[in-house]
């Protein structure tokens, strides 16, 4: 989980260095200091860190939060990014409420 944690961290501090228009901006750093919140709850269960939110996952999170604070910031490419978030949210989230 740390290091899934420390993976939030770069994204957010690739979020404050891009020239993203600030309600996106904001829009995706709420998403983010959600999932920080998230993997702070000790319920979370190992294998949900492994599997579907593992590193590999939040990886992937990473390359693409690179992509776009690197200029690609338009409709879809962000767009995209909202929705794997919003999915690692779920799974994370969903997790917590069924225990």
């Amino acid at each position: 989980m740390d290091q899934q944690y420390g993976i939030i961290n770069q994204c957010l501090q690739l979020l404050k260095q891009s020239d993203m228009p600030t309600i996106k901006r904001l829009r995706v750093e709420i998403q983010l200091i959600q999932m920080k919140r998230l993997l702070l709850n000790e319920a979370i269960s190992r294998d949900v860190m492994s599997g579907p939110c593992g590193k590999d996952v939040f990886d992937g999170l990473l390359n693409q939060m690179r992509k776009i604070c690197g200029g690609s910031c338009e409709g879809e490419t962000l767009r995209e990014l909202m929705d794997r978030i919003g999915g690692m949210l779920h799974v994370l989230g969903g997790d917590q409420t069924s225990h």
